[in-house]
């Protein structure tokens, strides 16, 4: 480890620490979805270490988000590692466009940037940031590299275009939707509300569907692993079919974040729509 990656680790420590003492707000969406999630697993003190863990971790994304910003693209390139490959050459050679599922985990944006740089560019489903002013440098950031941003509102056209032309579009899957846009899926136990496009997708066009997760390495790396397609069972109960490979692809974000739980977006209200009441206050 240089001095340098050593003294960046130190200052992004500070900046965690420091930014957990003084965001009450956040601090408690933490908190609350580590005790929702957990229950007995993790005992009081375990939570907390994991809480400080998680402003650390995202601490660190920040200062990436500033490396993609400013970093020579080469260099970009060689701090992604990516495994599982031959699932994506594999699921693109059937000729119908592939699905890549997502989750808030390590540096999603980073992963994302190395793929596009060291293989072939990727459709990006993404919100919209809500300061106008950050918009248009949101996409740029996440253009940069060659990848291609879809917005998610009002994207499906987008993304049929793409997948019509055998093309990847990646679709993160583990943020609350609006009750008239997600199906209700198991995640650490409790039903949450996810997106279901990947899965429609799976079931009305035969679109493959493969896990693409991120993770931060000790060595300041990141690793982007591609899984195994998701197998879909195909009945006569078309809502069922769609409803379980959700819950196929909520059971892989799960397993991938109780791998690494300090680098997932516990910041986020997952499950604000069926219980408002954990997020009381905050």
């Amino acid at each position: 480890m240089s001095l340098l990656f050593a003294w960046r680790e130190r200052l992004c420590d500070f900046l965690g620490d420091l930014w957990y003492r003084l965001d009450r707000r956040h601090r408690e969406i933490v908190r609350r979805n580590l005790a929702f999630a957990y229950g007995r697993e993790l005992p009081p003190a375990a939570r907390e270490r994991l809480a400080r863990a998680v402003f650390r971790q995202f601490a660190r994304f920040g200062l990436e988000v500033l490396e993609l910003a400013v970093l020579p693209r080469s260099i970009i390139r060689k701090k992604v590692v990516i495994t599982g490959l031959e699932h994506v050459q594999a699921a693109l050679r059937e000729g119908r466009g592939l699905v890549v599922i997502g989750a808030h985990a390590g540096n999603w944006e980073y992963t994302a940037a190395g793929f596009g740089l060291q293989y072939q560019p990727v459709a990006v489903v993404a919100r919209e940031l809500s300061q106008p002013w950050l918009r248009p440098l949101a996409r740029r950031l996440r253009e940069r590299d060659g990848n291609l941003m879809i917005s998610k509102r009002g994207g499906l056209k987008e993304i049929l275009s793409h997948l019509k032309h055998n093309r990847i579009v990646g679709i993160i899957i583990d943020q609350n939707t609006a009750a008239g846009e997600g199906l209700l899926v198991e995640f650490f136990g409790h039903p949450a509300r996810t997106t279901p496009v990947a899965a429609l997708l799976a079931r009305r066009r035969g679109v493959p569907v493969l896990p693409g997760f991120s993770r931060r390495l000790p060595d300041g790396r990141h690793l982007l692993a591609f899984l195994p397609p998701l197998p879909l069972e195909r009945s006569d109960d078309v809502e069922g079919d769609i409803r379980r490979h959700l819950q196929a692809q909520s059971r892989a974000v799960e397993a991938w974040v109780r791998a690494a739980p300090e680098q997932w977006l516990w910041l986020h209200r997952r499950w604000k729509n069926q219980f408002p009441e954990l997020y009381e206050g905050v």
